[in-house]
């Protein structure tokens, strides 16, 4: 569209279409050249497009003609500036110098109101897909809850028959991997820090006003899987430490550390789980769900568990393919 017109009245041109890729018009409009003619009627160029094979009828003379591309940083033709003037030999080299500065500086301004114009867009878009990120992130939430509920509900009826102690078990497993989710949720379920994921699961198992487990070990990020699995994993070592192990007395501790090691081109965390000051311990006679499940759940990625049942307390290495 014409944005400006300088010399002449608007009128003068609002009867007229859209300036056209012609031939005269085709070199600015592509940004290939600067075109400066002392007679335009003259340039092999001119009356070469129907209908009007030059200048249609009505428009203001034109015989002097300087076009001259605005042309933003990144090479595409944002515009042209136009001069035309009805004597012969009316723009000569210096006026050609003049315009193409004043194009050079037109295009900076352009440019920068088209960029700030796009960084809105995309912020606008990157407010939409946040907002819609997290809907849908409590969605899942809300949809998982209630399947574990389900999962809740159609086990106490399947094991109405079972002692309270098993069917009380099995309710806390399903609690812990609903707050495990509930953490991956805040993280885009993508990822969780493992400090998180440690201190939710050993969170049951505190007791206000006594310090009896420890964690430290640097940050390391796991992802949705690994992070459930362990949950899991420390919840059933936290459900024996207080039923049989350093948590079922008034002396014991337990410590939980974790390190990143690397072999064999392969990185995997080490997690160690090393109860104190409890009775003694010796194996299980049988070996129940929860000890199944340690040792079971990290198999298949790289991982596995391996439980040493020393008199001093148990013993709990972790190993998580990272």
């Amino acid at each position: 569209m014409l944005y400006t017109l300088s010399g002449a009245p608007r009128s003068a041109f609002e009867s007229f279409g859209m300036p056209r890729n012609t031939a005269v018009f085709d070199p600015t409009f592509r940004g290939v050249e600067v075109v400066r003619s002392d007679d335009i009627r003259s340039d092999p160029r001119y009356g070469q497009n129907a209908p009007h094979f030059g200048m249609p009828d009505g428009h203001l003379p034109v015989v002097s003609y300087l076009a001259v591309p605005v042309i933003g940083r990144n090479g595409e033709v944002l515009g042209g500036l136009f001069f035309g003037h009805d004597h012969a030999g009316v723009f000569q080299q210096e006026a050609e110098d003049i315009v193409l500065g004043i194009a050079g500086h037109a295009a900076i301004p352009i440019d920068n109101a088209r960029l700030h114009r796009k960084v809105q867009d995309d912020l606008q878009q990157r407010r939409h897909a946040e907002e819609a990120k997290e809907l849908l992130l409590q969605e899942i939430q809300h949809r998982v809850k209630n399947t574990l509920g389900t999962v809740l509900a159609i086990a106490t009826q399947t094991f109405r028959s079972a002692k309270k102690e098993e069917r009380d078990a099995f309710t806390a497993r399903i609690q812990a991997l609903a707050s495990a989710h509930s953490l991956l949720t805040k993280h885009d379920w993508s990822h969780a820090d493992i400090r998180s994921v440690v201190e939710l699961a050993l969170g049951p198992f505190r007791e206000p006003g006594r310090d009896r487990l420890t964690a430290h070990g640097p940050d390391i990020a796991l992802d949705a899987g690994k992070s459930l699995t362990l949950a899991l994993v420390l919840h059933e070592l936290g459900t024996n430490a207080v039923k049989y192990g350093a948590l079922s007395n008034d002396t014991g501790h337990v410590d939980v550390s974790w390190q990143v090691i690397e072999a064999s081109k392969h990185k995997h965390l080490r997690l160690v789980w090393q109860e104190f000051g409890g009775p003694s311990v010796s194996p299980p006679a049988r070996k129940g769900f929860g000890s199944t499940l340690i040792e079971r759940a990290l198999a298949g990625d790289r991982g596995k568990a391996r439980l040493d049942y020393a008199a001093s307390g148990v013993l709990c290495v972790l190993e998580i393919g990272l």
